[in-house]
C-alpha cells in the first residue's frame, strides 16, 4: 500500500508502484530509483532533495572543508545569541592561490599596498535595497564585522577571509540523493512519475530487445500528457491564504 503524509508520498512506494505494475523484480530497484531523481527534474520539483544544516570546523589556514554529498549552499555563516544564521558576504576577490596549504594567510598577504577595506569599525552590510546598503536579519548598525567567504568547488573547501575570528561556520546546504534514505513528492505527481519510469525504462534500448518505437513513442507522450495533468492540479494550499480569501469574500458580501 502506498504510504502517504498530508498530501505526500515517498518515492520509494512510487517505484516499488511502477515495479509492481510492469511486473519486474526488485533487482531493477537501483536503476529506477536514479530514472525517478532525473524525472524530478523534467517534473520541475527539484525541491525534494533535501536541506541539511551542518556545523563544521575551521582549519588553522581559515577555510573549510565541504561535506561529501555537497550539491550547493544555500545559507553559510555563524550564529548569533537567538539560534539565527547570520550569513557572510560572498567575496568574489578572494584568491585561490596556496588554498590548500597550511600557510595560505600569510601566502596571500601583500602588506606593501594600501588597503581600502579596514575601516575602524566595519559594518557588516549583505542586503541591496531602496538604492541603499543594509543590515538583514536584525543586526544593529555597528556591529563586529562577520567575515566574507568564497566557495572552490573544485577543491571541495570554502575560503574564509583573513578577520574572520570564529572557530566554526554553519552551512545549509542541498545534498546530494542517496539510496535508502527517504524522500517524498507531492501525491499528484506520483501517475507523472510512473509515465516516466515507463518511458526511460525502456528508452535507450533496442526495439529488437524490448519495445518497439511506437512503444516508446506512446511512452513519452503518456509521460508529458500526465506531467501536464499534475503540473495543473499542484498548488500548495496555505491556511493564510484561505484566510485572506475568506476576508475578501465576507467583504464583497457586506458591500453587496
Amino acid at each position: 500500500m502506498t504510504s502517504s503524509k498530508q498530501g505526500w508520498i515517498t518515492l520509494d512506494s512510487v517505484i516499488n508502484d511502477y515495479l509492481e505494475e510492469s511486473e519486474q523484480s526488485i533487482h531493477k530497484y537501483v536503476k529506477c530509483f536514479n530514472l525517478a531523481f532525473r524525472g524530478m527534474e523534467q517534473l520541475g520539483i527539484d525541491f525534494f532533495y533535501q536541506i541539511k544544516s551542518v556545523k563544521l570546523p575551521v582549519l588553522p589556514n581559515k577555510t573549510v572543508s565541504l561535506p561529501s554529498d555537497y550539491i550547493n549552499y544555500s545559507k553559510i555563516g555563524v550564529l548569533n545569541s537567538k539560534g539565527e544564521v547570520i550569513p557572510l558576504k560572498y567575496n568574489n576577490k578572494l584568491t585561490n592561490y596556496a588554498e590548500l596549504l597550511p600557510d595560505r594567510i600569510e601566502k596571500t598577504q601583500d602588506n606593501t599596498l594600501y588597503n581600502f577595506y579596514l575601516p575602524t569599525s566595519p559594518i557588516f552590510y549583505n542586503y541591496w535595497g531602496s538604492g541603499s546598503l543594509g543590515n538583514l536579519y536584525g543586526i544593529p548598525s555597528g556591529a563586529p564585522f562577520v567575515g566574507s567567504f568564497k566557495v572552490d568547488h573544485g577543491n571541495g573547501i570554502i575560503l574564509l577571509d583573513e578577520n574572520f575570528f570564529y572557530e566554526y561556520i554553519i552551512i545549509e546546504y542541498v545534498s546530494s540523493p542517496k539510496e535508502g534514505e527517504e524522500y517524498y513528492v507531492p501525491i499528484v505527481f506520483r501517475e507523472a512519475l510512473i509515465a516516466y519510469l515507463a518511458w526511460t525504462d525502456i528508452r535507450s534500448m533496442p526495439s529488437s530487445r524490448k519495445g518497439n518505437l511506437g512503444d516508446k513513442r506512446d511512452r513519452r507522450h503518456e509521460f508529458y500528457n500526465e506531467r501536464r495533468l499534475a503540473q495543473a492540479r499542484y498548488r500548495p494550499f496555505y491556511l493564510d491564504e484561505a484566510y485572506q480569501l475568506s476576508l475578501e469574500m465576507t467583504r464583497m458580501c457586506v458591500k453587496a
